[in-house]
């Protein structure tokens, strides 16, 4: 069920279909590459959770590509808000998900660079007492079978971004939005080895010092079926954690727990 496609009326019955749940697809917009959209990441998760809600009952909340994306700033088309911004649009629009009904929030994140800010974003949601449980998954993240089987598809044994998966997905998502023949070289995707001397170390600048094309991959070898396994890939790990939240009763009572024990530290008076 999307959001944005029920009436207001509908709209209480939709939470009780969805059990209470509701999946957000996070991701951003910025270049990837020379032959793919830059809306890449956006498309890629609105297209897997509409599909993952479709095999079990949620509603998908509008498209949100208010990201962490600012080693991307440089190049045309990219959207990035400020930081003092990002995490209180991000909670705003939570709690607004929440006041409609929904206790159970799963954020299915398109972007590896939202990582580390869904990572911080979880914990502050411990700040204050909530009554709803916030999920996260990074659903491009292959598990078990379906990684083997993934390194086994692959021709190319490097990338992260703009690369054969990623290709290959959009190939099978959208074609007419992929530009194979706008493709670079393969050595355009690979790191530049400008930190390799910080081994260990991190800084602000280290990805587009190593990928200052925010290409790295080979996609030459990408396909569609490739793509149309990895999306299958992405859709079944989303659904199957969608029923494990819908049956989770434990995340929310030690939630509750931990509220109650904050405002106590000392015990109950």
């Amino acid at each position: 069920m999307q959001w944005l496609e029920l009436t207001s009326e509908r709209f209480g019955d939709a939470v009780k279909e969805s059990g209470g749940l509701c999946l957000l697809p996070l991701a951003v917009i910025e270049r990837h590459g020379s032959h793919l959209p830059v809306g890449t990441d956006q498309i890629t998760a609105d297209t897997v959770v509409k599909q993952a809600a479709e095999e079990e009952p949620a509603v998908v909340f509008p498209s949100y590509y208010f990201g962490k994306i600012f080693t991307a700033k440089q190049f045309p088309g990219t959207l990035a808000l400020t930081r003092k911004l990002l995490l209180p649009l991000l909670e705003a629009t939570i709690e607004e998900i929440a006041r409609n009904g929904f206790r159970k929030i799963l954020i299915a994140n398109g972007h590896g660079g939202n990582r580390s800010m869904l990572d911080f974003f979880l914990r502050t949601l411990l700040e204050e007492p909530r009554g709803y449980v916030v999920y996260a998954t990074h659903y491009y993240d292959l598990e078990g079978e379906a990684l083997e089987r993934w390194r086994q598809m692959r021709d190319s044994d490097f990338g992260g971004h703009a690369d054969e998966g990623e290709t290959s997905a959009m190939l099978h998502m959208r074609p007419d939005l992929v530009r194979m023949e706008a493709m670079t070289e393969p050595e355009d995707g690979r790191s530049r080895g400008r930190t390799d001397h910080l081994a260990g170390l991190n800084t602000s600048v280290m990805w587009y010092a190593d990928h200052p094309t925010h290409y790295a991959g080979d996609a030459r070898t990408a396909t569609a079926e490739k793509g149309r396994f990895l999306f299958r890939a992405f859709v079944d790990k989303v659904v199957k954690q969608m029923r494990a939240i819908k049956a989770d009763g434990i995340t929310p009572a030690v939630q509750q727990e931990f509220y109650r024990q904050t405002q106590h530290p000392h015990g109950e008076e």
